[in-house]
């Protein structure tokens, strides 16, 4: 890896690190092995740590170290709760605002995930997730609402990685056909109760 490694550069490998499962949760991440992988300083890495675990990817232990997060079930709840809350309103926000770009995108991803049943991964499935919902904090018009949603994203995406059992998407892919249904006619009623019943069934089918 080049000398000029950014923040960013290290950011992405040590999340992907995380969502390929190469990093388990509990793994501790040595600061010096990382930044000798990376070819860059301890100040970069440190910085790109301090980012990560403000992201909720890792937890950072006074005078032991840094640890890839390790959630309980009641860490689990408490975010998909808050994920619940906000994606509510930003789905309100988005439906008078979403594009045709981004409904095709929508709807690309739900082509991706039927598609992805022929043979099914986690790791797909978490970035298929992330892109489809994403297209709706986006829409939404707010970059602060935009923001936490992508921290609650990345957050999931360890209970989704390590914690879920499930080896189809076929539900996701209907609940994601209704969200993207809903929005399409403006229906904000159907698109907030198809939002909880997304949340809903993600929940159940993680077990920690």
């Amino acid at each position: 890896m080049a000398a000029n490694t950014g923040i960013q550069d290290i950011y992405d490998h040590v999340k992907q690190k995380i969502i390929s499962r190469e990093f388990f949760p509990g793994n501790r991440i040595v600061e010096e092995d990382l930044a000798s992988e990376m070819g860059t300083s301890r100040t970069t890495v440190r910085s790109a740590i301090t980012r990560l675990a403000f992201d909720g990817l890792v937890d950072v232990v006074p005078k032991k170290g840094t640890y890839v997060a390790k959630p309980t079930m009641e860490d689990m709840e408490e975010v998909y709760e808050l994920r619940r809350v906000l994606e509510t309103e930003a789905v309100r926000r988005a439906i008078p605002r979403i594009d045709s770009e981004a409904l095709a995108r929508m709807q690309g991803c739900i082509d991706e995930q039927i598609e992805l049943e022929k043979h099914y991964s986690m790791q797909e499935y978490v970035r298929i997730n992330s892109a489809f919902h994403g297209e709706i904090a986006r829409a939404s018009g707010n970059s602060y609402l935009e923001k936490f949603l992508e921290e609650l994203f990345n957050k999931t995406a360890i209970f989704l990685t390590f914690y879920d059992r499930s080896t189809s998407n076929q539900t996701s892919i209907e609940s994601h056909t209704r969200i993207l249904e809903a929005i399409r006619e403006g229906d904000t009623d159907k698109a907030v109760e198809a939002i909880i019943e997304d949340n809903r069934i993600a929940v159940d089918d993680i077990q920690i």
